[in-house]
């Protein structure tokens, strides 16, 4: 799914091309499985994997300009959710050419064929994946609900833990709908009230649950697999489904686990309160990944996060330190910051649950030195100790260090370390509370600073 195609080189509408599938059945099958109508028609055209990538570069270009990129990949660097220096654009393209086999775009109401040398039966399920998102944007307006999302990219604090959860709603539904559509496709499966219906329906359950549960190592090399069995998928999509593992994980993850992890999500929201809740879900939408990936934090009492914010600190810009970089991350992304750094998928999850709020800010100063602060608030003192002793643990790995740091913090409250290669890059670890306090790559005068300033914020918590 994304945004207006570029123009030219679109190949015939698909009313003229008898290589393509018809999609009257498909459609009456989906209206069927979901409970909502087509409101119009949806136009299917082919569209050159060329055009597809000049599309996707001017919409990478919006999230990463070209000045931009440089800063936002040296703060997610200092921070750790990079391991080393990449092209984010060119990485994010790689990402989605590996998931491509069509995009449906709201823009138009149309969606593209990106790859058609291969069997009806995979023309087919990519057609009703997309039909999916043609279902949802004439009913849910998905081209108002991502440009607000996206918006965040361009204008302060990139709100990447929200735009994760949307992301489980959109994409969940409609892997989880495809996969309702392939299982109850044949004949006499299409009565919802039927005992056949019934029981593909659990099956269906059964193969997303698995899906769900399956590490990202399995299910990149799922992927892999997939790709030989598809026939001509074309040079560019092959090459980078081959090469999903060499794409770093802050990318990669979060794009496979919107489909598989966000399946299991909404199938937890309609067996909680049927079709009616997936769709009041789009007008009151996942605020965060906690919410998705613990779906009874949204399906139940709602577990909203604590907006954070950190102090002005207008000294730094006065020493030089320019602001490059702000985002609020969430759940999953610091489980995947530990496990970037050797904690143990199981270890990693127990320590980022509980997760209640946080925001990330780095500076740069222009001989290139980044520092960074992270605040997070959890549920209870005890998730936020848990938090602090497992991003200690990292600290070794992370930093570099000979020895463990200290497992006691200094007479300042915090737990100090080295940061970096220089004497006078330093890092702090702190607990107060619920709130757990990160700062590093600081020069000694501004990291007691800094790590005071923000242990002085004051949080309204919404619970």
């Amino acid at each position: 799914m994304a945004s207006t195609p570029p123009a030219g080189g679109e190949a015939p509408p698909l009313a003229g091309d008898s290589t393509l599938p018809e999609l009257a059945q498909i459609k009456e099958d989906l209206e069927v499985i979901r409970g909502l109508k087509f409101l119009r028609d949806v136009p299917a055209e082919k569209q050159s994997l060329d055009d597809f990538g000049a599309f996707l570069q001017t919409e990478l270009d919006k999230m990463f300009p070209p000045g931009k990129a440089d800063d936002i990949q040296a703060g997610l660097m200092r921070l750790g959710l990079l391991l080393e220096p990449i092209d984010l654009g060119h990485e994010f393209k790689n990402a989605l050419l590996s998931q491509a086999g069509a995009y449906y775009d709201p823009g138009s109401g149309k969606f593209f064929y990106l790859m058609t040398n291969v069997s009806s039966d995979i023309l087919q399920m990519i057609a009703s994946h997309e039909l999916v998102h043609a279902i949802q944007d004439q009913h849910f307006h998905l081209g108002p609900l991502m440009e607000d999302l996206d918006r965040s990219y361009r204008e302060g604090t990139r709100q990447d833990d929200q735009m994760l959860a949307v992301r489980y709603l959109v994409e969940g539904e409609a892997t989880y709908v495809q996969t309702l559509w392939q299982v109850m496709g044949a004949q006499g499966r299409r009565d919802p009230q039927s005992r056949a219906f019934r029981q593909a329906q659990r099956q269906a359950h059964m193969i997303l649950r698995i899906q769900g549960a399956m590490d990202m190592a399995l299910l990149v090399q799922a992927n892999k697999l997939a790709v030989t069995l598809l026939g001509d998928a074309g040079d560019e999509i092959t090459e980078a489904i081959q090469s999903m593992d060499q794409i770093p994980p802050y990318i990669l993850h979060p794009l496979i686990a919107a489909y598989t992890g966000g399946a299991v999500f909404v199938l937890n929201v309609r067996q909680q309160g049927g079709w009616d809740a997936v769709s009041a879900a789009y007008t009151n939408l996942p605020q965060s990944s906690e919410q998705v990936l613990h779906p009874e934090k949204f399906t139940g009492e709602r577990d909203n996060p604590t907006p954070m914010t950190l102090p002005e600190m207008t000294y730094l810009g006065e020493a030089g330190w320019r602001a490059v970089d702000s985002a609020v991350h969430g759940e999953f992304y610091l489980n995947l910051l530990l496990r970037n750094f050797g904690s143990q998928a199981g270890d990693a999850m127990i320590a980022a649950a509980g997760w209640d709020g946080d925001i990330y800010q780095a500076w740069r100063r222009e001989d290139g030195r980044v520092m960074f602060a992270l605040a997070t608030t959890w549920d209870t003192e005890q998730d936020a100790a848990e938090f602090l002793e497992a991003y200690r643990s990292i600290l070794r790995t992370k930093c570099g260090l000979d020895a463990d740091p200290p497992t006691e913090p200094d007479e300042s409250g915090a737990i100090v370390y080295a940061s970096g290669d220089g004497a006078d890059d330093v890092g702090r670890l702190a607990q107060r509370g619920r709130e757990v306090f990160i700062v590093e790559g600081a020069p000694e005068e501004f990291g007691r600073r800094i790590l005071a300033d923000l242990m002085a914020v004051e949080i309204e918590y919404v619970d």
